[in-house]
């Protein structure tokens, strides 16, 4: 499977509340009425946030995300014969201008990569999505092992985050896809490396990420295990509101 993601903020003048009702109700459904080879579409909608880290006396990021999409197919054959359907051209793409400040879009293209937890679950009542920049000058495989170390040693060394977390996925770069991007708006948008999905039951328990993610900060202080930029990344909560989803024959 290969997933589209699509983190966006309401246009000038929208507040969040109109944002997140027109692009569940009014763009959901017109994203739904011809769905050409999508398999599933999930909406992210943000309830918190945080950006960067306590050492920045001032947002080096565009801090306002109120949802972040998520398109998946089977295969990038898929992907592109729904980007070069009509009615996604015509219709659904142009519907963006309506609800989305298109020059702060952020996206990109990644594979999943489950990851083991310790109290595995439906984990359906909040989620997190904490979007990283790796390391300047770090491969990306390197990246990728190291961040799948630190999600590791972080859950044994936080048990409250591991005992709340329901799943994980690490949602990792395709580079190979990048110039598809421009799609969403945001070309001068930086590239995130990698994405993690975190569920939990609720938007309680969803505080516990914050053990883990001190964890993660204290890991990637180490040169020899650091993986990502901190200042450059952020982390949502939100609620996962699915959209379409293909049924199996």
């Amino acid at each position: 499977m290969i997933k589209m993601m699509a983190a966006a903020c309401r246009r000038p003048g929208m507040t969040h509340a109109e944002y997140l009702a027109y692009v569940q109700h009014v763009h959901g459904g017109l994203s739904t009425e011809n769905p050409v080879t999508l398999r599933r579409y999930v909406q992210n909608h943000v309830f918190d946030a945080a950006f960067g880290t306590h050492a920045e006396p001032t947002h080096s990021l565009m801090v306002a995300r109120d949802s972040v999409t998520e398109l998946c197919w089977d295969n990038p054959q898929d992907m592109a014969a729904t980007f070069a359907h009509e009615h996604v051209r015509t219709k659904v793409g142009p519907d963006g201008a309506n609800f989305s400040d298109t020059n702060t879009a952020l996206s990109l293209v990644v594979m999943e990569a489950e990851q083991a937890v310790a109290s595995p679950g439906a984990g359906r009542g909040a989620k997190v999505l904490h979007f990283l920049r790796a390391e300047l000058g770090l491969p990306l495989p390197t990246f990728f092992e190291r961040w799948a170390m630190a999600h590791r040693r972080a859950l044994d060394g936080t048990p409250e985050a591991a005992a709340a977390l329901r799943r994980c996925v690490h949602n990792r770069q395709l580079p190979e896809f990048n110039e598809m991007l421009a799609y969403f708006g945001g070309k001068d948008a930086p590239i995130y490396e990698g994405v993690a999905s975190l569920w939990f039951d609720n938007v309680f328990s969803v505080g516990a990420f914050r053990a883990y993610e001190n964890a993660m900060l204290e890991i990637n202080a180490d040169p020899t295990t650091a993986f990502y930029r901190p200042v450059h990344s952020f982390f949502l909560y939100a609620v996962e509101v699915p959209i379409y989803e293909r049924r199996q024959t």
